[in-house]
């Protein structure tokens, strides 16, 4: 009989969910667990997903200690990866784990080391390096299309409601997210890396609060707001609730205004990169789009290359006398992130199954959070940050093997 990889989902919010339902499907994995710290929410979610009869576990120790299985998926808030991640490790656990791999450099070393001893794998949730049409702009610069890459231009512009979420859950809070930046974009950030070829070297960035602000606050929580019309009144955006918690969002703060004073994010900033190779790139951050997309475009020697996940589709002009060319990268399955979620988790058990490394890895996971660390401290200083080449390795301990 064919071995299945036994999985873990660890946090049962919006992601979490996602994942029970992909491998509740998925031929080659078995989901042997569900672990959540909110025990109500963990009954309901199993009761909805239909999955009552897996052990339900309220602690990831108490997971650890009595649960069954060789893998875990983590899901849980940014803050919490560093001790869940680590704990699995020691208990011999290979990691899916969300990104972006922690809030700072020092937790994501903190993971790398702990996964190191044990020897498993270790998979940052950068699932957007499996978008066909990432795929389809980094093989056409690869095979030099667009001559050599001289600079990037790349934004994310996310829906209305979705980036006022960010306004009202945890994220609000810089100390539990590293800043908006890297909690929303750690992606972007990755994946520009990626088509530099290089590590950032210099960043500086510009940002602020210039619209969420708590001047505008008139009532705590929407349910008890009387304006009816604000187009930022919560309707359960990104958020999983329970039957309980969707007549009583207030218990929760899940219904928060987003105008709320305790909040430190931005809601807007730009970003220039300087790359170890010379490449200089740009990144842009809006929260208002009328159509939630991520745009490149690179610019190359032989011309430039643009690529829009919203339209699906690549277009390709010239400067050396070729015409111009456009091609369209539907995604490849049904799954969310334009279907490169499933492929992600294609990837996570065919390394368990198979014994082979991840792309996203420890050293990608630490990378984007070194980078996003360097952003948010620039913005913050108002100053240039250059980030040493030593920033991202992982120190050894000396009596460790190298």
């Amino acid at each position: 009989m064919k071995r299945k990889c036994s999985i873990a989902v660890i946090g049962v919010g919006q992601r979490g969910y996602s994942y029970v339902e992909m491998l509740k499907k998925h031929p080659d994995a078995s989901l042997t667990a569900l672990c959540d710290t909110s025990p109500d929410r963990l009954r309901a979610f199993a009761k909805e997903l239909n999955c009552e009869k897996l052990p339900l576990f309220f602690s990831v120790d108490e997971l650890l200690g009595k649960g069954d299985f060789e893998a875990a998926v983590i899901t849980t808030p940014d803050f919490t990866h560093a001790a869940c991640a680590a704990a699995c490790f020691r208990s011999g656990k290979h990691v899916m784990l969300e990104k972006p791999m922690a809030p700072t450099a020092a937790e994501c070393r903190t993971i790398v080391e702990e996964s190191r001893k044990s020897g498993k794998i270790l998979q940052v949730g950068f699932v957007l390096r499996h978008l066909p049409l990432f795929r389809e702009v980094k093989n056409l610069l690869d095979a030099g299309e667009i001559g050599q890459l001289l600079s990037m231009n790349c934004s994310e512009s996310v829906g209305v409601m979705h980036g006022a979420s960010y306004m009202r859950r945890w994220h609000r809070k810089s100390a539990n997210s590293g800043g908006f930046l890297l909690a929303k974009c750690s992606h972007d950030l990755d994946l520009m890396t990626q088509l530099a070829g290089a590590s950032p070297a210099r960043v500086a960035s510009f940002g602020g609060l210039n619209f969420f602000t708590s001047d505008k606050l008139k009532v705590r929580f929407c349910s008890m707001c009387p304006d009816l019309s604000c187009r930022f009144r919560f309707k359960g955006e990104m958020v999983r609730m329970t039957p309980e918690e969707t007549a009583g969002p207030s218990e929760r703060q899940f219904d928060l205004c987003v105008y709320n004073d305790d909040k430190d994010v931005v809601d807007n900033q730009q970003v220039l990169i300087e790359y170890v190779n010379g490449v200089r790139g740009t990144f842009s951050l809006d929260l208002f789009a009328p159509r939630p997309t991520r745009r490149w475009r690179l610019i190359g020697t032989s011309g430039y290359m643009e690529a829009d996940t919203g339209a699906e589709k690549v277009t390709l002009s010239f400067s050396d006398g070729r015409e111009p060319r456009e091609l369209v990268c539907h995604a490849a399955n049904d799954s969310a992130h334009g279907g490169s979620d499933g492929l992600f988790l294609d990837e996570f058990i065919s390394c368990i199954l198979n014994g082979r490394k991840p792309e996203a890895d420890a050293a990608a996971g630490l990378a984007s959070t070194v980078t996003g660390n360097a952003i948010e401290r620039s913005r913050l200083e108002g100053k240039i940050v250059t980030i040493a080449p030593e920033e991202y390795l992982v120190k050894i301990d000396p009596g460790e093997k190298k």
